[in-house]
């Protein structure tokens, strides 16, 4: 501390030499006991190791089949960011650090927009289920969760394509490739990710019929139309790879496309034919509207799209005005 007096005196050199001694006894009398340090921006680094609890969380989900590669990376990078944040023994961890730690997370980083709601509820839930599981397994005491609710977004339908949307984008599409793929999505209404994970073998062009692999890891069986049998066969005769997979990247060595793959062509698809929305999940909302508009019984379209459950079904199939009027005309005239 006296060092810094005497260096703070040097510089008061407007000063008589009687007061800069009476300016230094003052302050050595006033900073008796304290430490100055130099402000510093450097980043202190903390120990933290993640706890071995969450890859046994992980692991368990994994090994009962509830649990895909993308969901395992979701969970994965949820909770050991929320780990990271919170900084504390799991034992530790209060509802209102979790609080805080929802708060921090509620807006995008690289836009500065708040999350949808439905984002945000779905990494609440990420986070209630692995409490819940430490809770169950008692590797904690009590379950700092409980009180974290989710707050359901609005149910607002998603609005289906029209018949005109779906052949202005096959017309937009440049290579037979992604024809096929606007067609295999919107006749059969399956997922992104089952549509990447699909094998030649996979396709009865006889019956219509191809064999998806979807969520819990459970096989279903779907149905595509007359136009994508043949949008398909036109892409699978002039292939020339050996991959087993339905659908590949375009360039050597013309491996199995991704979802993130599919994903980037429909934007680009959006841009030629000035479709706007163009996103995997709408084709499913696109089949589920088409299907029951046109009479289906909800039962098979939840068959059709892997729904466990049929209120899952009920949120996709959106009944459109003209049918209710004509049912109208029929069940009340």
């Amino acid at each position: 501390m006296s060092a810094f007096v005497d260096g703070f005196c040097m510089c008061l050199t407007q000063f008589t030499d009687e007061q800069v001694k009476l300016i230094k006894e003052k302050l050595n009398m006033y900073t008796m006991g304290f430490e100055i340090k130099p402000i510093t921006t450097e980043l202190v680094a903390t120990e933290y190791n993640l706890p071995q609890e969450l890859l046994l969380f992980l692991a368990t989900k994994k090994q009962d089949g509830r649990m895909s590669p993308r969901s395992y990376e979701q969970y994965y990078s949820c909770l050991s960011k929320m780990l990271y944040d919170l900084c504390l023994p799991l034992e530790a961890i209060t509802v209102n650090h979790l609080r805080m730690h929802i708060n921090r997370i509620s807006t995008d980083k690289r836009t500065g927009k708040p999350l949808s709601q439905n984002t945000l509820d779905q990494r609440k839930s990420i986070i209630r289920s692995f409490f819940q599981w430490l809770y169950q397994e008692e590797y904690i005491s009590k379950d700092p969760s409980v009180r974290i609710k989710p707050v359901r977004a609005s149910t607002k339908p998603r609005d289906a394509y029209r018949d005109v949307d779906i052949e202005t984008m096959r017309n937009a599409c440049v290579t037979n490739r992604d024809k096929a793929i606007v067609d295999l999505l919107s006749s059969s209404g399956i997922r992104v990710e089952e549509c990447s994970r699909l094998n030649k073998s996979d396709v009865n062009f006889d019956e219509r019929e191809i064999k998806v692999f979807g969520k819990g890891s459970k096989y279903r069986t779907s149905y595509i139309d007359a136009k994508a049998v043949v949008s398909l066969k036109t892409y699978l005769d002039e292939r020339a790879d050996e991959n087993p997979a339905l659908f590949v990247a375009l360039r050597a060595p013309h491996e199995r496309i991704k979802p993130s793959g599919i994903r980037m062509m429909l934007h680009k698809l959006e841009k030629t034919s000035l479709i706007n929305d163009i996103i995997p999940h709408k084709f499913r909302h696109t089949m589920a509207t088409t299907a029951i508009t046109n009479g289906m019984p909800i039962e098979s379209i939840q068959a059709i799209l892997g729904h466990s459950q049929i209120a899952t079904t009920m949120r996709y199939a959106h009944v459109s005005l003209s049918k209710v009027k004509r049912d109208h005309e029929v069940y009340m005239h």
